[in-house]
């Protein structure tokens, strides 16, 4: 699972921005957790889908100011956020958890048994 973390804006789609949220990613308790960083994002807003080991991520994010507004600078990103992520087989994806607080999304992602180490007797 690895992908460049960045927010620069990529090219517009249907004439709005989809921008690319800073994402870490940790192994934590033999899970994988992944920060996803999403601010001004509302929780109703956020979409994640998983299927044939794509993880995509997806949210909006409206304009704070009404149109019209006269910036003086403007660095926030307004409009819609997106990250894939192509998985290992080795993640249950049924037992795939979400959360939102902050601006920053926390998905945990649980390895499958299979996949977490043990220890092997060795018969004498």
């Amino acid at each position: 699972m690895v992908g460049s973390c960045s927010m620069a804006e990529t090219p517009k789609v249907d004439s709005q921005r989809v921008y690319v949220p800073h994402v870490d990613i940790i192994e934590k308790e033999g899970d994988v957790v992944l920060y996803v960083n999403l601010p001004g994002a509302a929780s109703e807003s956020i979409d994640i889908q998983y299927e044939d080991g794509q993880l995509t991520i997806e949210a909006s994010v409206a304009d704070r100011q009404s149109v019209g507004t006269k910036y003086l600078l403007r660095e926030y990103g307004v409009g819609r956020f997106r990250r894939s992520f192509q998985l290992a087989n080795s993640f249950d994806a049924s037992r795939i958890e979400a959360s939102y607080r902050n601006g920053v999304l926390t998905l945990k992602l649980p390895k499958a048994e299979e996949a977490k180490p043990r220890r092997i007797e060795v018969k004498a």
